[in-house]
C-alpha cells in the first residue's frame, strides 16, 4: 500500500503550528448540499482511539478545521492505514476551505492536507459525523483471524461512558443500506446518521454527541439502533458531561 507523506517547515497557521510530516491524502465533494470530506490513508496506531473535531475557524470566513486525534488510551506496537470521511451537512451557502489536522497522542498537529468545496444550499441543520474504515496495510501486525461473524452485529468500540464522541462498531453480513438512529432513555429520537449503501464487512462510525439540531447532548443514557437489511440491533451508550 503506498504510503503518502507531506513535510512541512515550521508554519503558523491560524491557532495551530504545523512541524513535521502528515500522513495521507485529503480530498472533498459535494452531494445534495452535503460536504464530504475524505482524508484517506492516515497512518496511525492499529490500537487507535480516535477522537474528532470539526469546527469553523473563528479567524477566517469560509475555513473549516478538521482535528483527528490518536488518544493513546490503547497503545500497540504496530501502525496501519485508515480512511476517514467527514460528513458536514447544512452549512450556509459559500466557498468553503477544508483543513485537515492530524495528531497522535500528545503531539503537536500537522496538516494532512487542504481541500475546497462549494455549498449552494442549506437544507438541514447543521450536523456533522465520521466515517471510519477499518485498520489496513499493517507494519508489524500479524494477518488477521478468520472473522467470527455470523450475522448483523453492533459494538462499542471507544470508552463507555464517554465525554466527547462514540465509536460505534457493526458488521454486515452482506451489502445493505445503513441507518443508525440515536434514542435518548425515554424514547425520543434525538439523531438519524443516514449512512447509505455499504459493503459487507466491519464499519466504524463516530457519533460526535450532538443531536440533529447540531447541539451537544446532556449527560445521561442513550441507546444507538442499527437497522440493515431488515434487521436491528441496540447498543447503550452512556455520556458524561
Amino acid at each position: 500500500m503506498k504510503r503518502y507523506r507531506v513535510l512541512f517547515g515550521a508554519l503558523a497557521i491560524g491557532a495551530f503550528v504545523v512541524t513535521g510530516l502528515a500522513s495521507g491524502k485529503v480530498s472533498s465533494e459535494v452531494k445534495n448540499n452535503t460536504a464530504y470530506v475524505h482524508h484517506d490513508s492516515a497512518w496511525f496506531n492499529c490500537c487507535q482511539d480516535m477522537s474528532f473535531e470539526i469546527k469553523p475557524n473563528p479567524d477566517t470566513a469560509g475555513i473549516i478545521d478538521i482535528c483527528e486525534r490518536d488518544l493513546g488510551t490503547h497503545p500497540c506496537y504496530c501502525m496501519c492505514y485508515f480512511d476517514f470521511t467527514h460528513i458536514l451537512e447544512g452549512l450556509e451557502p459559500g466557498d468553503y476551505l477544508a483543513r485537515v489536522w492530524e495528531a497522535s497522542y500528545d503531539e503537536e498537529y500537522t496538516l494532512a492536507g487542504v481541500t475546497s468545496f462549494v455549498i449552494k444550499a442549506r437544507l438541514t441543520p447543521y450536523t456533522i459525523t465520521t466515517l471510519m474504515s477499518e485498520c489496513y496495510g499493517a507494519e508489524g501486525a500479524e494477518e488477521p483471524p478468520a472473522s467470527p461473524h455470523t450475522g448483523l452485529e453492533l459494538t462499542n468500540a471507544s470508552a463507555n461512558p464517554t465525554r466527547q464522541s462514540a465509536q460505534i462498531r457493526y458488521f454486515l453480513p452482506a451489502d445493505a443500506r445503513v441507518a443508525l438512529e440515536i434514542y435518548d432513555v425515554i424514547g425520543t429520537r434525538i439523531r438519524t446518521l443516514n449512512v447509505g449503501s455499504q459493503e459487507q464487512g466491519e464499519h466504524l462510525l463516530v457519533w460526535d454527541i450532538r443531536n440533529e439540531a447540531g447541539q451537544s447532548v446532556p449527560r445521561g443514557i442513550y441507546f444507538v439502533r442499527l437497522k440493515a437489511a431488515g434487521e436491528a440491533r441496540s447498543l447503550r451508550l452512556i455520556v458524561l458531561r
